[in-house]
């Protein structure tokens, strides 16, 4: 479904109707644009990227929840698996930041540092922007992302293949030149 973007208001519209629908308390993360939307560093996502946690029991109700909430704003919603990402770095889940509690739903930043790196990897032009954003406002630092690339390297170099993960050192150690040294 394609819709408008997504602003700070449409998103806490789309959060509120999830709760609304939910009848158990359950929490999701917000991913990428959705989480860099809801802390103000950019002003606008082109859909609402979400994760379950990864011991979530009885996922249905809250994926039922969101499609019902995406229609409800006329919008995208991805929703992601966790290990469908990068290797996440050590610590990742100590450095998810509480958001918002909307009754039933409680709603978290994922870790930022892991939300750059996926970025990083693909390293479009918004992406870059994004990461950018990121170091202005403060919500990460250039030395610590690097210190968690260093961290996820190894365990990227199993995952994927030698060019993948060449490709994602380059990326990495550009943008580190270009933008933090």
């Amino acid at each position: 479904m394609a819709g408008r973007s997504i602003d700070k208001k449409r998103l806490e519209a789309f959060l509120r109707r999830m709760n609304d629908l939910l009848e158990r308390p359950s929490k999701i993360f917000l991913l990428g644009g959705s989480s860099l939307t809801w802390r103000g560093v950019k002003s606008e996502s082109i859909d609402v990227d979400l994760a379950l946690p990864e011991n979530e029991d009885d996922p249905i109700p809250i994926l039922d929840a969101i499609t019902s909430a995406s229609d409800f704003i006329e919008a995208n919603a991805d929703v992601m698996r966790l290990g469908d990402l990068l290797p996440l770095p050590e610590g990742y889940a100590e450095r998810a930041e509480h958001a918002a509690d909307f009754d039933r739903l409680a709603v978290y930043h994922f870790d930022p540092y892991s939300i750059a790196l996926t970025k990083l990897a693909r390293s479009a032009t918004k992406d870059i922007n994004d990461i950018d954003g990121m170091l202005r406002t403060g919500v990460i630092d250039c030395a610590t992302l690097h210190h968690h690339f260093e961290s996820v390297l190894e365990r990227y170099k199993r995952k994927a293949s030698r060019g993948d993960w060449t490709d994602f050192q380059r990326k990495v150690e550009k943008f580190y030149h270009e933008h933090c040294e």
